[in-house]
């Protein structure tokens, strides 16, 4: 059975509605009672609660974004919850309501909308070179977004409008499930890495049973899927991180940390979590040959692996002299524009 919350997304209220508009403070539902009122809009008003009824969703929540004398501050304390006619107003349908700043995002989304109920989702494969012989060791696989026209929708943009509107589980849930099937489909023999944010996993055994199903299905080996933790950083709950890494690595999953040597917090997690890759920061990479104190936690990066016994990645290079001075300290893998940028039919030699 697959995680509901990763696999649906929010319908968008269509049709008449009776709408529910709650706020921090009065002076606030005064501000919008009068507001709307000027709209057309007939609303009663009672204590801490404002009660429309409304034919168009979309159209008031654009009056509301559109409201010059709401400040930033009240804009995050409007709460709207739209109920069709024959809803009632009871307790767990309040957990529904959403700030208005979120509607307005998810009204702005509906192409991630679109993306996300029609996975309409590819992959681009970024190259990954063993040192020792020069050959392709893996691919990264990066998820672009296929929209209605044709057009890519970029990462970053996918990525930052599904944590505005809750849609981060599921998208991250598609990005690993389609990097896994189109590897395959691909007809890739290396090994892949899988990105995966921790933050988009509520419980391992439940938000990550699809992605094993579909490696098993497609009888990927997992010995050559390598699950790589992004924004690493960023991560909030170290125990929760570790749970997720024990499940990957108990379906016989490999593991990987990015960004390494970005700062203390990156090492830390090197230490508690015993990846089988980490992936140096590419600030750390970037011009090294000039840098010494670069040079120098490099050195002390790559001591710390052959003692942990695991594999070291620099990424991000993109010349020659990046890539020699690398190979002389004895890094393992490299990925760079210097081997290839990501693109829609994986590389097959260098």
């Amino acid at each position: 059975m697959s995680c509901r919350h990763c696999t649906t997304t929010p319908p968008w209220p269509n049709g008449r509605r009776t709408l529910y508009i709650s706020a921090a403070h009065e002076y606030i539902l005064d501000k919008i009672a009068t507001a709307l009122s000027s709209e057309g809009y007939g609303c009663q008003l009672a204590p801490m609660q404002l009660c429309c009824q409304l034919e168009d969703f979309a159209a008031l929540v654009t009056t509301l974004t559109a409201l010059a004398d709401l400040t930033e501050t009240e804009r995050r304390n409007i709460h709207l919850l739209p109920l069709a006619p024959d809803e009632a107003l009871d307790f767990g349908k309040m957990a529904q309501a959403k700030t208005l700043e979120s509607w307005a995002t998810l009204l702005q989304a509906r192409e991630l909308v679109w993306l996300l109920d029609n996975g309409s989702l590819t992959v681009h494969f970024q190259p990954i070179v063993a040192v020792a012989d020069h050959s392709i060791y893996a691919y990264e696989c990066l998820a672009r977004g296929v929209l209605a026209d044709g057009s890519f929708m970029a990462p970053g943009p996918m990525f930052t409008t599904a944590l505005k509107t809750g849609l981060l589980f599921n998208l991250d849930r598609q990005c690993r499930e389609t990097a896994i099937k189109t590897a395959a489909v691909k007809n890739i023999h290396q090994n892949i890495f899988v990105n995966f944010l921790p933050s988009s996993i509520y419980n391992p055994e439940f938000c990550l049973r699809d992605t094993v199903h579909w490696a098993q299905q497609l009888e990927f080996d997992p010995g050559r899927i390598v699950f790589e933790v992004v924004e690493t950083e960023k991560v909030d709950s170290l125990e929760h991180l570790i749970h997720i890494l024990d499940y990957y690595r108990s379906k016989g999953f490999r593991t990987a940390l990015d960004d390494i040597g970005s700062g203390f917090s990156s090492l830390n997690l090197f230490a508690r979590l015993q990846p089988n890759i980490i992936k140096l920061d590419m600030e750390l990479v970037r011009d090294v040959h000039r840098s010494e104190i670069k040079q120098s936690i490099a050195r002390a990066l790559r001591a710390m692996c052959r003692d942990a016994g695991c594999q070291i990645l620099a990424e991000g290079i993109e010349t020659r002299e990046e890539y020699d001075w690398f190979k002389a300290l004895g890094v393992d893998l490299m990925q760079g524009y210097y081997f290839g940028k990501p693109s829609a039919e994986p590389r097959r030699s260098l």
